[in-house]
């Protein structure tokens, strides 16, 4: 259970990532390792900052900050060697200073956990934009925003890529039918309009 304030004051996903579709495929190639796909970093990181460019001060105001001062990204679980790849392709762009986030030992898992990961002090009295790439529970994001609250920061607005969902979940059903019939709309954003389909 999370305490009073940890959880992250906006998130905003891009897109849906519908298993089985270009988006989810892409959002697993763009980080495969050793070899990660070219062309799928390429998507990923236009879809990232196309988004950012046309509705970040969208999401920055829902969070009520004027406008990110730092950046993270939430770390993988499967101890892939070397920063994120998330990271590696986005912060020459953003040109936001980082704040690392890390995995705690034996802290892994698929639960909201407010200590399974730590912020360093980089993150007191800052607005911060945390980075995902796939939602699943988005227990991993938000035990990332519970840490940079922990080390004090201000304001954490979470974006993410891709909100996984996978069809064969009966919970799913009804959203992957809808989403059958959607067509991706870059001018909407989930803070735009929380029921707004997106399907690249």
């Amino acid at each position: 259970m999370l305490g009073p304030g940890l959880l992250a004051d906006a998130v905003a996903p891009i897109s849906y990532a519908v298993k089985g579709t270009a988006l989810a495929a892409d959002l697993w190639r763009y980080k495969s390792w050793p070899r990660p796909s070219p062309s799928a970093r390429t998507s990923v990181l236009a879809l990232l900052l196309a988004f950012l460019h046309d509705h970040g001060p969208c999401v920055w105001r829902h969070a009520g900050m004027p406008a990110p001062g730092r950046l993270a990204v939430v770390p993988t679980g499967c101890g892939r060697p070397g920063p994120h790849p998330l990271l590696e392709l986005a912060s020459p762009y953003l040109r936001l200073p980082l704040t690392p986030l890390a995995i705690r030992p034996g802290r892994q898992g698929r639960d909201l956990d407010v200590h399974r990961f730590g912020a360093d002090q980089t993150a007191a009295g800052a607005d911060v934009l945390l980075i995902e790439d796939s939602w699943v529970s988005g227990a991993s994001a938000q035990s990332a925003a519970a840490a940079l609250k922990l080390a004090g920061a201000r304001r954490v607005a979470i974006v993410v890529i891709g909100r996984h969902i996978d069809p064969a979940d009966p919970w799913a059903g009804t959203l992957t039918a809808r989403l059958k019939t959607a067509s991706f709309d870059p001018s909407k954003c989930a803070v735009h309009n929380p029921n707004q389909a997106r399907v690249p």
